[in-house]
């Protein structure tokens, strides 16, 4: 068992960042599970902590989570893994000696994350990620379509796909405007931008051609992508999900600043008006399409201008749903050495502003489904309601339902109630 003593018998995991980090927590606990070892909710013999590294503020809460598995753990062997460890250069040692592919990870009960690629290369100013998750790597086909196999035989009625850089899945070299063909570059200045498209790639090593061979699998409910860049929104991939029923009418696309300027600072490979008009084109082909987004407060340089223009191009965007992080620089990295940075009362302040209109924003969405019939992935049962989350991506709560005969993970038809309660 590696590098485990023999008492070592109980584990936990502590685990923060992003869904590919989830995966891989979940994929670990499967091994060690399959390896003797037992979970354990504290006193554990091991506890691992698989940290995250995307922003100043993601390190101090994963050093947070070293302490209190110290403390919920005390005389556990602690073991640091994850984008953090390989930032501060520590060696990992090797938890299990037996191959962490084979069989499924432990992701949830509602709805299976399945990590099909790793690695960026797209160097944003703010970003560590190209540091320490390396080159794009993509797992083979056959190998993700067995693991969603098993997922469905489980009992999974939805399965996230995720990925570092989703959207070049397949490809060995990112795609992006910056260093495109001067064709592409033009559409970021285009004066009409709602013609704005990217080339169709016919093959089958992307992922709407890995899309095609997923929606095949018997029995499996839909799909869902975790994130995709706006330049990897192919016209192939959404004439796919627009001819698919399996394919979630959901895209979590992130936007960072609506601010060209701030864009451009960012290195962020589009423009406002690339953005908007790629927007407008997959909501024409998919109608009703929840688009959601990222959006950081307070990038160096960003003054009260800028911010709103981020304001202003989120309203007319009208964004499903938005995630909102004040700027939390790396000291190695570009964007902390970049002049104009924004005291951090300014930051958090901006935040609070772009997060309550986000509240709003969601809101007006959600109640355009009023008293329409939806599709849910089951995640909670009570003795009255079932809720579940809706392809379009945010949750639903029925009352009255006969529950009997449900299970957790199961997609079922229900009706948004008309009030605004569901």
């Amino acid at each position: 068992m590696g590098f485990f003593s023999m008492k070592i018998k109980t584990y936990k995991i502590y685990t923060s960042g992003c869904k590919v980090n989830q995966y891989d927590s979940g994929k670990l606990a499967a091994e060690l599970e399959r390896a003797g070892l037992v979970a354990a909710a504290e006193n554990a013999d091991i506890a691992i902590i698989n940290s995250c590294a995307v922003t100043q503020t993601a390190i101090n809460k994963s050093r947070r989570m070293i302490n209190k598995a110290r403390k919920e753990n005390p005389k556990a062997e602690i073991r640091l893994i994850g984008c953090w460890a390989k930032l501060k250069g520590e060696k990992i040692k090797k938890i299990i000696d037996q191959p962490t592919q084979a069989g499924l990870a432990m992701t949830g009960r509602s709805r299976y994350f399945i990590k099909i690629q790793d690695g960026c290369e797209q160097f944003c100013s703010y970003c560590i990620i190209p540091y320490v998750r390396g080159k794009l790597k993509s797992r083979p086909e056959a190998e993700v379509t067995a693991e969603i196999k098993q997922a469905v035989k489980a009992g999974y009625g939805e399965v996230v796909l995720s990925g570092i850089h989703l959207g070049l899945y397949g490809r060995k070299k990112p795609l992006s405007l910056r260093g495109a063909p001067a064709t592409w570059q033009s559409l970021v200045n285009r004066v009409e931008p709602e013609i704005a498209s990217l080339p169709s790639v016919a093959r089958n090593d992307n992922l709407a051609g890995l899309l095609k061979k997923l929606i095949k699998i018997k029995n499996l409910g839909r799909i869902r992508l975790s994130s995709i860049e706006i330049t990897e929104v192919t016209d192939e991939l959404i004439k796919l999900m627009m001819k698919s029923g399996k394919i979630c009418r959901h895209l979590h696309i992130p936007l960072q600043s609506g601010s060209d300027k701030i864009l451009k600072l960012m290195n962020r490979p589009y423009g406002s008006k690339y953005f908007a008009a790629r927007i407008r084109q997959i909501r024409k082909q998919v109608p009703g399409i929840g688009i959601s987004t990222d959006v950081i407060t307070g990038f160096p340089g960003e003054g009260e201008e800028e911010f709103k223009e981020t304001e202003n191009f989120i309203r007319k965007i009208k964004f499903s749903r938005l995630h909102v992080f004040p700027f939390s620089p790396h000291a190695k990295l570009p964007a902390a050495k970049l002049p104009g940075q924004v005291k951090e009362n300014i930051r958090l302040r901006r935040a609070r502003e772009l997060r309550k209109l986000g509240v709003k924003l969601a809101a007006d969405y959600k109640n355009k489904f009023r008293g329409k019939t939806l599709e849910i992935a089951v995640e909670q049962i009570k003795s009255d309601k079932i809720i579940g989350k809706t392809e379009y991506y945010f949750n639903l709560e029925v009352r009255g339902r006969k529950l009997k005969n449900l299970k957790i993970g199961q997609i079922v038809k229900v009706k948004n109630p008309l009030d605004k309660r569901g």
